[in-house]
């Protein structure tokens, strides 16, 4: 599959990397501030928490600029406190380092693929991460490199861009349906990775091009 494909883009955390984020906990204390500093959590509830602060902050800006970025300061440090608490015990899935380098190095008689990884993560939790699980890559954006990150296309854009490599000529690969959407808002072939435990019709609604039950299956299914 994807026979035209020079660049390969992945998620991190759930694709790359098995940790532990409690998200459930990360959207509970961001709704807490959002209520603690009078606004209503409750048209917020079905948000990614990064959504809610950017909202929130803009909200509570219009009236008071102080107020707005205290609560941006607060929530994002809690968000910030859960993953740097999580990426202690993260690593990386069997066989992802070789994977990458694999791919980057087109080992085995395959073409070689530039390598972007993509994640709405901080860098200081992600680098934390790494420091334990190496990996080969060409470009890596987190959500502190770039003011727009996924399921905005943007993020995938610029990473594409610091690649050198049209949308058309990549694949987006990650474990959410997210990951699927905003890569086919680019025009770049998709994987779906099926989380443990995911039912079969996890990404059912999104219809990636391709779904594997672990990340490193792309490597077979890649066109020498």
């Amino acid at each position: 599959m994807f026979p035209e494909a020079e660049a390969i883009l992945f998620d991190f955390d759930g694709t790359l990397i098995q940790q532990s984020i409690d998200f459930p906990l990360m959207r509970r204390v961001v709704l807490e501030a959002v209520r603690r500093y009078g606004a209503d959590p409750e048209p917020l509830e079905r948000m990614f928490s990064l959504e809610v602060i950017v909202r929130v902050e803009a909200e509570l800006d219009a009236a008071d600029h102080s107020r707005g970025q205290a609560f941006a300061a607060e929530a994002r440090q809690a968000i910030l406190d859960i993953e740097l608490e999580a990426a202690e015990g993260a690593r990386a899935f069997p066989g992802v380092p070789q994977m990458l380098r694999c791919l980057r190095e087109g080992n085995g008689g395959r073409r070689r693929l530039k390598v972007g990884i993509v994640t709405r993560n901080c860098r200081q939790a992600v680098e934390r991460v790494l420091e334990g699980n190496a990996m080969a890559y060409d470009v890596l954006l987190t959500r502190d490199d770039t003011p727009y990150v996924k399921p905005d296309p943007r993020h995938l854009w610029a990473a594409l861009e610091a690649l050198g490599v049209r949308g058309e000529r990549a694949v987006m690969c990650g474990d959410h349906p997210t990951d699927v959407l905003v890569g086919k808002k680019v025009g770049a072939g998709t994987v779906g990775v099926l989380p443990a435990g995911a039912a079969a019709d996890h990404f059912a609604e999104v219809q990636p091009d391709l779904v594997v039950a672990v990340v490193t299956e792309v490597l077979r299914h890649l066109d020498g």
